[in-house]
């Protein structure tokens, strides 16, 4: 919670408001998110870099995918009811020494 305070500028503080759905065990092609949370009706996805990366927009994508099935497994995508996920937001830390935009 204190790092998505420092990030977001926000002051929460109540841990209860915070979810954590990291894919436990989410291997995936040699590849593991590193943490995943809900907090109001976002999900946020903040991954951790040390070598540059080009694909990241790519591997979020199929970290999304999954983090959408986790949510909506036990509801019916085939209802007439629409089902409400969480808006995605990713964030990329890097300290690699490779400069890139």
């Amino acid at each position: 919670m204190s790092l998505y305070n420092a990030i977001s500028g926000a002051h929460y503080d109540d841990p209860e408001k915070l979810e954590i759905v990291t894919l436990e065990n989410a291997i995936y092609m040699g590849m593991k998110n590193d943490l995943a949370f809900i907090i109001d009706t976002e999900l946020f996805l903040y991954e951790h870099q040390s070598t540059y990366n080009p694909n990241m927009p790519l591997r979020d994508l199929f970290y999304i995918s999954s983090e959408y099935q986790k949510l909506v497994d036990k509801k019916s995508l085939y209802s007439s009811v629409l089902q409400k996920i969480p808006a995605p937001q990713f964030i990329v830390f890097y300290n690699g020494t490779e400069k890139k935009k």
